[in-house]
């Protein structure tokens, strides 16, 4: 029998998106920080370069994707064996709407393992540029785990 979640599952691996966004993290050098002034330590690539992306391995990336495309976004922790986390809380757009309301980010359910929170999907739904916010979570340490709250800029063109 299918209830509502386990449709929600299965719409969610229906779902294949044409542009990978992935953020890795480097969660000691954000704890180092106390999460504050981070300039370093994050990491945002992109499958996207054929396309004419830049700021690879930066947190000024810039993607570049066909209109209609649907973009996965996906956080990990380059220490997966730490047992650090790392989740997006949301996103915010600063300029442009290449989202849309219909394309703007969703949260999917975990796959592989991971925490809820982990794996995003939007769509370029306009043609333009866009500036837009990201807020992740990063929690570290096992004892009395601490939660860093981090903001950036990326941007997205749809062509």
């Amino acid at each position: 029998m299918m209830n509502a979640s386990n449709l929600v599952v299965l719409q969610a691996a229906l779902l294949q998106p044409q542009a990978s966004i992935t953020i890795a993290v480097d969660t000691a050098y954000v704890a180092s920080k106390g999460g504050q002034n981070i300039s370093n330590g994050i990491y945002m690539m992109d499958n996207q370069v054929s396309y004419g992306s830049t700021g690879e391995g930066t947190l000024e990336l810039s993607t570049v994707v066909p209109v209609g495309s649907l973009i996965g976004f996906n956080t990990v922790p380059i220490d997966t064996n730490s047992g650090d986390t790392v989740i997006i809380t949301g996103f915010t757009v600063s300029q442009g709407s290449v989202f849309g309301s219909q394309g703007y980010p969703q949260q999917q359910p975990p796959i592989n393992g991971e925490p809820a929170g982990a794996y995003w999907i939007g769509q370029a739904i306009n043609a333009g540029s866009q500036t837009y916010q990201i807020q992740i979570k990063v929690t570290v340490g096992q004892l009395r785990p601490i939660s860093y709250y981090i903001n950036w800029d990326p941007f997205i063109t749809a062509k």
